[in-house]
C-alpha cells in the first residue's frame, strides 16, 4: 500500500475530541493559513467532545478525521446553517499536518464531505482560502470549488491584511 492510500477517512465522534485538539494545535503552529494563531486557541478535550456531538447531532453539520495508522493527520468541519434561509447550505474548515500535505489527504476529506452534502440535499457547500494557499486553491479547485469572489484585506496575519477567496461548490438537489 502505498504511503498516499495508507489513511483512512471517517466521522469524528466524542472519543476522537483529545486527539482533535492536539492535532488542531500542531496545524496551528505549522502554518499561518489557519484561522487561530498558535497561543490563541484555547479550547479543552471536553468542550471539543460537546462541539462534535452538537454537530453530529444535526444533519446538516459534519466533523471528519483523517487518521494514518490510527493517528490524526487531517481534519474537516461542515457547519450548516442553523436559520432556515441558510440551512441549505454548509461552510467548510479544513486542516491536514503539513508532513502530509500532498498525499491527497485533504482531497480525500473534500470528496467524503461533498458526497455526504449531496446526500443530505444541501445546496451549496462554501469555504474561504487564502488567496497565496495555491496548494489548498488547487485542491479546492479538483473538487468543483469555484472562486465567487475575494474578501479583501480578511485576515491580519504576522502584522498584515490578507485576502481570501470565497469558494463554493453548488450541488443539484
Amino acid at each position: 500500500m502505498s504511503k498516499a492510500t495508507r489513511f483512512k477517512v471517517r466521522r469524528a465522534d466524542e472519543s476522537d475530541a483529545a486527539a482533535i485538539i492536539d492535532l488542531r494545535r500542531a496545524l496551528l503552529t505549522e502554518t499561518s493559513f489557519m484561522l487561530w494563531e498558535p497561543g490563541e486557541f484555547q479550547e479543552s478535550a471536553e468542550e471539543e467532545a460537546k462541539r462534535i456531538s452538537r454537530l453530529n447531532a444535526r444533519d446538516n453539520c459534519l466533523m471528519l478525521l483523517a487518521e494514518e495508522d490510527g493517528h490524526p493527520i487531517g481534519t474537516l468541519t461542515a457547519y450548516g446553517g442553523e436559520t432556515r434561509r441558510i440551512r441549505h447550505r454548509a461552510t467548510l474548515a479544513v486542516g491536514v499536518a503539513k508532513a502530509h500535505w500532498g498525499k491527497g489527504v485533504a482531497t480525500a476529506l473534500l470528496e467524503y464531505a461533498l458526497r455526504w452534502s449531496r446526500e443530505m440535499r444541501l445546496r451549496r457547500v462554501e469555504l474561504t482560502v487564502h488567496t497565496t494557499n495555491q496548494r489548498a486553491i488547487a485542491a479546492y479547485k479538483r473538487c468543483g470549488f469555484q472562486v465567487e469572489g475575494v474578501r479583501q484585506s480578511s485576515l491580519l496575519v504576522d502584522g498584515k491584511y490578507v485576502d481570501e477567496y470565497l469558494m463554493a461548490v453548488i450541488n443539484d438537489v
